[in-house]
């Protein structure tokens, strides 16, 4: 049980922190005007994905090393890419929405955070879920396969055949 708060408590961290990144890529993109809000969330998403993984994969789960890595890749990129094309299209629905009532850009651009971040709470737990199951899989069986097996006790003066 201690394992599994540990886990998501640096799971937790680790996406506070990515959530931190997306957020300043996000204010930067489309705070200056540079791209609209479905872009600008899109790049940030994909900026804050990658040192998430790195996190999570080393820190959160303690993998290291090339096995089982395809795996772990594409079940992350599933989940994530999941939960990010949610927060994707409700801050372009958000901006959608907002953009005929707010003339300021700062303003609009604080409501896009805000919709970015709540947007993955919905998804937070069922994505570490999924994640436990995807990396910490690899944990156990990786612990289970270096076991020593006994060997069936034979009694003295006797074969084991």
């Amino acid at each position: 049980m201690r394992a599994v708060r540990v886990r998501f408590t640096r799971y937790s961290v680790a996406s506070l922190i990515a959530t931190g990144i997306s957020q300043l890529v996000l204010f930067g993109l489309y705070g200056w005007g540079w791209l609209g809000a479905f872009w600008a969330s899109a790049v940030a998403f994909a900026v804050g994905a990658v040192p998430h993984f790195v996190m999570i994969r080393w820190w959160a789960w303690g993998q290291r090393g090339v096995p089982r890595l395809t795996r772990q890749v594409v079940g992350y990129l599933v989940v994530t890419v999941l939960g990010g094309l949610v927060s994707v299209l409700l801050t372009t629905a958000a901006e959608w929405l907002v953009t005929p009532l707010v003339t300021d850009r700062a303003a609009r651009t604080l409501v896009l955070n805000v919709t970015y971040v709540l947007s993955g709470l919905p998804v937070f737990v069922a994505k570490y879920a999924f994640l436990d199951r995807v990396f910490a899989q690899d944990t156990y069986e990786a612990t289970n396969s270096t076991k020593v097996r006994a060997a069936k006790p034979v009694a003295p003066g006797t074969t084991s055949s």
